[in-house]
């Protein structure tokens, strides 16, 4: 009987034909594709329990499992749900990795400081603080005109500004703009200085004949062109508009570029107005060329709490998305902070439409009905992904989120040390002491560059 067993030869199974709508079920233990296994780890996966590893310059290398078409990535959804906490855990862990460095336009925050300030002085950097009218000690300047921005995009945040405050530009005051800016220049350079914003001012208000082609456009047809732009210049130069001190003066001394953690505190500016996307339309061209370095190694990261600010005022949308297309020569990866996509006029904002479109990750936390239904149409996001987006008592609850990162999705659940939840930990005025979950303690290294 074994002699006859022996010789008998092995059985075949017919292979099972079914559908990818049925696959799922008849093989229930098979995970999804993990990404690349180098980088910081963000936690884990919910389906397969793997460890969820995410780089963004690391999968932008062709050696990369699925390299990704850009670094920039965007967070969206509903407050109390885990959007600073990963960002600012993304951070702490990457700054152990050399040539990594962050900058990060904080305007949360509560008790007049920003939500990152805990975090910066745990790491031994100062935020540097903007402010209405100057008038606080730690408040900084940030002069358009500074002369590590080109002189061309020096124009171009003249023209935001001014449609910011007053409206689109009519070619006229376009052109008188531009003469009342070399003429700024001209006459800064003559007393050795820098220029600044009342230059503009002055210029744009006591005229000189200019040449349009081989026409000669007199004076008084130069201050009618140039009123709209004069009239915005105002109420960044004259003492007693809230904008002054803002923009008018050469940028402060003492900004340290080269630090590794870079934190600008806007939670003094308010959130409505004009304030906010005119320094964001000045902060963006003076990072991409004060910090940003095309000659070094460093790896750069710019994350942007609001980010509305930015993709809901064309003017700035325009000056961020030639910033955010530029990304891989210059090394930067920049991270869009959102809590609503519906609030955004996309179709109405062609600038804004092409940053979303150049984001290759994007991170969604828990959203209402309507919200998720938005955000999975623009997105293109599978069912069972709209499905969990809504689902903020279980798949989608505080810490886990939906990653699309180029063409694979998971659902992760973000893992805090019992260190980055204390210094992420945005609910204690709402939760009793100690309700915190604890988790595994890890050392903070300070930055300080006298520990060094």
């Amino acid at each position: 009987m074994l002699e006859l067993i022996r010789r008998q030869s092995q059985t075949r199974r017919r292979g099972v034909r079914t559908t990818t709508a049925t696959a799922c079920g008849l093989y229930p233990a098979v995970g999804a594709p993990s990404s690349d296994p180098r980088g910081v780890i963000i936690g884990r996966e919910i389906y397969s329990g793997k460890a969820y590893i995410y780089d963004p310059f690391i999968l932008y290398d062709p050696s990369a499992r699925e390299r990704l078409p850009s670094g920039h990535a965007l967070v969206l959804g509903k407050s109390g749900f885990g959007k600073s906490s990963l960002e600012k855990c993304y951070v702490l862990r990457q700054l152990r990795f050399r040539d990594r460095s962050f900058c990060v336009l904080d305007a949360q925050g509560e008790d007049g400081v920003g939500e990152w300030d805990g975090i910066a002085r745990a790491l031994g950097v100062t935020p540097i603080r903007l402010v209405y009218g100057g008038e606080d000690g730690e408040s900084v300047r940030l002069n358009p005109l500074d002369p590590r921005i080109p002189g061309q995009y020096q124009f171009k945040i003249l023209c935001s500004m001014v449609e910011i405050i007053g409206g689109p530009l009519a070619s006229e005051s376009e052109f008188a703009l531009s003469v009342a800016h070399a003429a700024a220049q001209a006459r800064a350079a003559t007393t050795e200085r820098v220029p600044v914003l009342s230059d503009i001012h002055d210029a744009l208000t006591n005229p000189e004949p200019a040449m349009l082609g081989k026409r000669e456009v007199g004076i008084e047809d130069m201050v009618r062109w140039g009123q709209p732009a004069s009239l915005a210049m105002d109420q960044l130069c004259s003492p007693a508009r809230d904008l002054a001190g803002l923009f008018n003066g050469p940028t402060t001394d003492g900004i340290d570029l080269d630090a590794r953690l870079i934190v600008f505190d806007l939670t003094r500016l308010p959130r409505e107005g004009e304030a906010m996307p005119l320094l964001m339309s000045v902060i963006g061209p003076w990072l991409r060329y004060a910090w940003i370095k095309p000659r070094d190694s460093v790896k750069r990261t710019l994350i942007v709490e609001e980010a509305w600010h930015i993709l809901s005022h064309r003017p700035v949308a325009r000056l961020f998305e030639e910033f955010v297309r530029y990304g891989r020569r210059l090394g930067l990866s920049f991270w869009a902070i959102l809590h609503h996509l519906g609030d955004l006029m996309v179709d109405e904002a062609p600038e804004a439409a092409a940053i979303l479109k150049l984001t290759a990750t994007r991170v969604l936390y828990h959203m209402d009905k309507a919200e998720a239904d938005i955000t999975a149409d623009y997105l293109q996001l599978p069912d069972w992904a709209r499905e969990a987006l809504v689902d903020g008592a279980s798949r989608c609850s505080p810490g886990r989120a939906v990653w699309q990162v180029g063409n694979r999705m998971h659902l992760v659940e973000h893992i805090r040390s019992a260190t980055e939840a204390e210094l992420t930990n945005t609910n204690r005025k709402m939760t009793e002491a100690g309700s915190e979950s604890q988790a595994p303690a890890a050392p903070i290294i300070s930055m300080r560059k006298s520990a060094a």
